[in-house]
């Protein structure tokens, strides 16, 4: 299973470190959530600006496209592990969307399990 993410976030959110510790393209490599065919990608967005919630699935290039918003303000004041728990948090959060794409048929629950055990494997929970 492919999943990977890219970020659109201003440098002082002090997000970027841990940007770089998350590897979570690694992790679900070898994972299987029922669909071999579809790529999951995510862009995790901390910016000063409003930004809405964009969601595309790419019919020709085989990837669905989401972003998961932090709050700007917040994780700005927020200590490190408090980051670290709110970007798990929205991250695994933000498989919700397969809702949205039953017609994929994604194992969410698995992905969703998965991740949370990414993220405390890192000891982000």
């Amino acid at each position: 299973m492919e999943i990977s993410n890219s970020a659109d976030i201003f440098e002082d959110s002090g997000l970027v470190p841990l940007l770089n510790e998350m590897t979570i393209k690694d992790y679900f490599k070898d994972k299987d959530y029922g669909n071999k065919e579809v790529k999951l990608f995510f862009v995790i967005n901390c910016l000063k600006l409003n930004v809405k919630n964009r969601v595309r699935l790419s019919a020709k290039d085989k990837v669905l496209y989401w972003d998961v918003i932090l709050d700007y303000k917040m994780v700005k004041k927020a200590s490190i592990q408090e980051k670290k728990k709110a970007m798990a948090n929205s991250i695994i959060n933000s498989f919700d969307i397969l809702d949205k794409y039953k017609k994929l048929n994604f194992d969410k629950d698995k992905i969703k399990g998965d991740a949370r055990k990414y993220f405390e494997l890192l000891r982000w929970l």
